[in-house]
């Protein structure tokens, strides 16, 4: 197989005109093998940079940092309660979302990164009382996985110097490192696609389908990522030597039979092609309705050159002198190629994907730049006389511990670290959270439904307070695709737009669309939500005004029952009366 583990060419080959290697070509193998002990302290130090930069995210208010993101703490108390409650079938805390287009069956789109998190969060219980020091400690560790993986992938393809590709990964947009920063499944989902990269390139492809298989239980976005990887992979062979090309069948079957059998062994699979449809392309790709703002692109074409610069020019850089110099891409170097064009695609289009693309730009100009830091190395070694293999080993761990050096003065000097531990303060005040949620527990029946005034709020709530039940949440389109109706009275009265009118696109049994317009009060809440309770906070002082002056239909409880004393607190709970509405 065409590759670029081969001998490289000479000084003249690469950066002259001739045509021929010369007979001292340096062998493209004389960059040593990651030892265990490199390996031992490259996942001590992602683990602690990751670390380092939730412990630079404390704000002033309060002195645990949380986590960052939404659903963070969805994906937390899913890992506390899952030795509890085991794969269930249903989700009775979110009254109103529906993850299929009929009947009320859950699908779990991140059971196995659940798994993934439980010994973590489980452990942090344990040790701190708290389950979020636990997520933090696993997406840490997942992190330095991923550092792990890259300084591996390096190695296999005999990049030489890989202390100064470790140290460009530091330079990659601060928001690859917020998302990552996330408890999702953002870290354990490219530590899996770097492991089947790795694999590919060694050519182990029946190892290839046992992580095309992992990938799918992870979370469902697997089932996409692993064929597209596999897809464009096959390109770069197709386009290869006959060799290349002979692999090809062994390659698409291998990974092909992993990608079925782990879709047939997913405890969800009944459902996963309508929540996949209804999630990527309702939500994600093609929304009709406003989504989170991870699927909106990036706003400014000469912003998003800054934001991504540094890297774009060691692309940019690599790929010029490649192409001027030579020697000729071959089919992993293409592959990453492909790969990169189609995740900075994605990327474009929706924000989100920036948690992938970097990795894969880096990894590409890597590839690209081999060559000719081949023969810079040539040249240094003919100035200097070859080294021993002992000097060898010493300047590699003196070129670790500049790295190790120059790291520490990057994270906790360089505006660009600074930016990232901004970027995963936690956006709540945990303790007004919890007295909130606390107090609706004391004070409620189990399984009373609260109204929230958002339905990012969720996560947060349902991880204090699983006692209650609430009514939209994760996604809009969980519920909007399936009563649009009800997802436009909820829109209406959270913003505190009531009495009102609305309009929505009613769906008949025959295929065809109407538009129709219904009649929105503040008595929604009880009538077509079966709320007990409404918590607001102080962004949505218009629904909490309304409900306030509703007197024989809501009644403030929660800080107290003064609205004059509370109304700027963070949070109020208005408790919905039974009787008496006019």
């Amino acid at each position: 197989m065409q590759d670029e583990t081969n001998p490289a060419p000479s000084s003249r080959a690469i950066i002259g005109n001739a045509g021929e290697s010369s007979p001292t070509a340096l062998q493209g193998g004389s960059e040593s093998s990651p030892s265990m002990k490199e390996r031992l302290f490259l996942l001590a130090a992602g683990f602690l940079l990751m670390l380092s930069v939730y412990g630079g995210a404390v704000s002033k208010n309060q002195s645990d940092p949380g986590v960052p993101g939404h659903d963070s703490f969805y994906h937390t108390k899913m890992a506390a309660l899952l030795p509890e409650i085991g794969l269930i079938d249903q989700f009775p805390w979110l009254k109103f979302c529906y993850f299929t287009e009929t009947g009320d069956t859950f699908i779990s789109h991140h059971y196995g990164f659940h798994m993934l998190l439980v010994p973590f969060v489980t452990l942090s219980n344990w040790l701190t009382s708290d389950y979020l020091p636990g997520a933090r400690w696993a997406m840490a560790f997942f992190l330095a996985i991923n550092l792990v993986l890259f300084n591996e992938i390096l190695a296999v393809k005999r990049v030489r110097w890989r202390w100064v590709w470790l140290f460009v990964f530091l330079l990659m947009p601060s928001q690859f490192f917020t998302r990552h920063a996330y408890v999702r499944a953002i870290g354990p989902s490219l530590v899996l696609m770097q492991m089947l990269i790795l694999f590919l390139f060694q050519s182990r492809y029946i190892l290839c389908g046992l992580i095309v298989a992992l990938y799918t239980h992870l979370y469902l976005g697997g089932v996409i990522y692993a064929p597209l990887l596999v897809i464009l992979f096959a390109i770069a062979l197709a386009l290869g030597s006959r060799e290349d090309r002979s692999t090809l069948p062994r390659v698409i079957g291998w990974t092909l039979l992993g990608w079925i059998m782990g879709i047939i062994t997913h405890p969800y699979s009944g459902g996963m092609w309508e929540f996949l449809m209804l999630q990527v392309f309702g939500s994600g790709l093609s929304p009709d309705i406003s989504v989170g703002r991870e699927w909106k692109s990036y706003e400014g074409v000469w912003w998003f050159a800054q934001f991504v610069g540094p890297l774009a020019l060691i692309l940019a850089a690599a790929t010029i002198t490649r192409l001027r110099f030579g020697p000729p891409i071959k089919t992993h170097t293409l592959f990453l190629l492909l790969a990169n064009l189609a995740f900075l695609t994605l990327t474009m289009k929706a924000r989100r994907f920036v948690e992938y693309w970097p990795f894969f730009c880096l990894l590409c100009s890597a590839m690209l730049a081999k060559p000719m830091i081949d023969t810079l190395a040539l040249r240094t070694s003919h100035a200097i006389g070859r080294s021993m293999p002992s000097k060898r080993r010493l300047a590699h761990i003196i070129g670790f511990v500049v790295f190790l050096t120059t790291s520490i003065l990057v994270v906790w000097q360089s505006p660009h670290w600074i930016s990232i531990r901004k970027g995963v303060r936690c956006k709540y005040d945990l303790p007004a959270v919890a007295s909130a949620m606390q107090f609706l527990q004391e004070n409620s029946e189990p399984g009373d439904v609260v109204f929230t005034d958002d339905w990012d709020v969720f996560p947060v709530y349902f991880y204090y307070n699983s006692h209650n039940h609430y009514i939209v949440g994760l996604d809009p389109k969980f519920t909007q695709a399936r009563k649009p109706e009800l997802w436009e009275r909820y829109v209406k009265v959270s913003r505190g737009q009531v009495p009102g009118t609305a309009t929505y696109t009613r769906r008949h049994e025959d295929g065809s669309k109407t538009s129709e317009k219904i009649d929105v009060k503040l008595q929604d809440i009880r009538e077509h939500f079966g709320a007990k309770f409404v918590i607001t906070d102080r962004d949505h002082k218009s629904l909490a005004g309304k409900l306030n002056k509703a007197k024989d239909f809501a009644e403030l409880i929660y800080p107290s029952s003064s609205y004059t004393k509370s109304r700027n607190k963070p949070y109020l709970i208005f408790r919905i009366q039974g009787n008496g509405v006019k």
